[in-house]
């Protein structure tokens, strides 16, 4: 693990000067790597990943939003800080089941244009996140957009200058770096995005393990690969391909089925049926039922 150029951002920002002799460090550290390898003539055998559990983003106290602005009685809760604040009752085991999140959530909703704090329960989160089925995950939450940061009050605020992490992974700025290195990696390709909870099967598959259950989908990263280990078994397609006659692009029975009053009329595009102001586009496969 190297704390580089973690350190640096959080102290001077991602963008500052002082980053670069930051990363500098991190080049030679894996260049004393690969010449120990080298000189065992194992830098044709090992396969190396380096990678990185997050961003970072530049801070600023005046990219954040402090609940104190918008709540005149505060002295219920706690904002425990950052980019994905959470609010906490002040009196705890006492309130932990009787504190009024709905009212406060309702009271932070929309009360500026464009406002960069969005109140959500725990159990309305987006169920990417994976953030809610634990009793120990405060109910309340500040979703924030990218490079803003939410306190109870101005003095909260960890980081008014340098830089932070923890928004949202989906952001750009908090996605990490992936490197695969090695006889089983496929040499000059760039892959798209994906998150790093694949990396343990990637990792098991490059050690000839067999992974335990997790939350990766094991084979999502063979396209990393110059030759997968494993290749998984999809359910067989029991319905049969039917071939599709482009000259008729209207069915000929509607089912008995039509759309409502205000979305009558149909336009044809590129052999897809939909309403003129409400259209879905199709799945690409053939739908098939699955024992």
């Amino acid at each position: 693990y190297l704390d580089e150029p973690d350190s640096t951002g959080h102290y001077y920002g991602p963008e500052s000067t002082q980053i670069v002799p930051a990363l500098q460090r991190v080049d030679r550290i894996l260049g004393m790597l690969m010449d120990g390898l080298k000189a065992k003539n194992l830098h044709n055998c090992v396969n190396i990943i380096v990678a990185s559990d997050h961003g970072m983003e530049s801070a600023s106290c005046e990219r954040a939003s402090y609940v104190s602005d918008f709540q005149k009685d505060t002295s219920g809760f706690t904002v425990i800080q950052g980019p994905a604040a959470r609010i906490r009752p002040s009196r705890l085991p006492q309130d932990y089941s009787s504190f009024d999140y709905e009212g406060l959530v309702k009271n932070l909703s929309c009360r500026t244009v464009d406002q960069p704090m969005r109140p959500y329960l725990k159990e309305n989160l987006p169920k990417r996140m994976h953030f809610a089925k634990n009793i120990r995950i405060e109910r309340g939450h500040l979703y924030m957009k990218s490079g803003w940061q939410a306190a109870l009050k101005r003095s909260d605020i960890k980081y008014c200058t340098g830089g932070f992490h923890g928004s949202d992974n989906l952001f750009t700025n908090m996605q990490a770096i992936f490197i695969g290195y090695g006889p089983a990696f496929k040499h000059s390709t760039v892959v798209p995005t994906f998150e790093n909870i694949e990396l343990y099967n990637l990792m098991c598959d490059l050690l000839g393990i067999r992974p335990s259950p997790n939350n990766g989908t094991h084979g999502s990263l063979n396209h990393l690969l110059k030759h997968p280990v494993h290749n998984p078994v999809l359910p067989a397609q029991l319905s049969h391909d039917i071939l599709c006659n482009s000259n008729v692009l209207f069915p000929s029975d509607n089912l008995q089925c039509t759309c409502e009053s205000q979305t009558t009329e149909m336009v044809c595009a590129n052999q897809i049926y939909f309403c003129q102001r409400s259209w879905k586009l199709l799945p690409t496969f053939t739908p098939a039922f699955q024992a």
